[in-house]
């Protein structure tokens, strides 16, 4: 059983990790003595650090890989060193997401937060069937909001114009031309169609 996890995992172990990684199948003691008789049969390597030994199976009984085995595993290897640090990263994100968490809210807190987000939803379920059904499609606020939108654009509208007209009389004194003769000229300047005063909703 040893000789075999050891030719199997192909890593060096002492008689403890032996013991423990077979689930106490076997005991310490008997790992020991199996792994010993195993050095001396050659069938395992024995190396010694201070008072502990590893073992680890004799490389001799494994064929030497070919070329195209060693590129394959080059690439594998690879793969796998991309794809821990991919969970690094991913451990690292989720390490950092745990303490934000940790630091921003306790459970009481989130259970609010939960409620009042609850809440929101709700209302966004009922206005959502409103719109769908068509029935009161804008309250008081959101015409209050449209108008005051408007009336904002508006207003950018005719600091535009005015601007436009600033420089258009500039260019007609500095140039001694009339007005209805520069508009008759094809400058490709397109003018606003509709009067700036006019309320262009009010067909609506």
């Amino acid at each position: 059983m040893i000789v075999d996890y050891l030719r199997k995992t192909n890593r060096p172990y002492s008689a403890t990790d032996v013991s423990n990684n077979l689930h106490g199948a076997i005991t310490k003691t008997v790992a020991q003595k199996v792994l010993n008789a195993l050095a001396i049969k050659s069938e395992v390597r024995q190396k010694v650090y201070g008072k502990q030994s590893v073992y680890v199976i004799n490389q001799e009984q494994f064929e030497s890989p070919s070329q195209e085995e060693l590129n394959d595993m080059d690439s594998k290897i690879e793969e796998l060193k991309k794809e821990v640090d991919k969970y690094k990263e991913k451990n690292r994100q989720l390490t950092s997401e745990l303490a934000t968490l940790n630091n921003s809210l306790t459970n009481e807190q989130c259970e609010e937060r939960l409620k009042v987000l609850t809440e929101q939803n709700r209302k966004y379920e009922e206005r959502l069937k409103e719109l769908q059904s068509g029935t009161k499609q804008f309250s008081v606020d959101d015409a209050k909001r449209i108008d005051e939108k408007f009336e904002k654009n508006r207003k950018f509208w005719r600091q535009r114009k005015r601007m436009f007209d600033e420089i258009v009389s500039t260019i007609l004194d500095a140039i001694d031309m009339k007005k209805k003769v520069f508009e008759d000229e094809e400058l490709f300047i397109e003018r606003d169609p509709i009067d700036i005063n006019e309320d262009p909703l009010k067909d609506l």
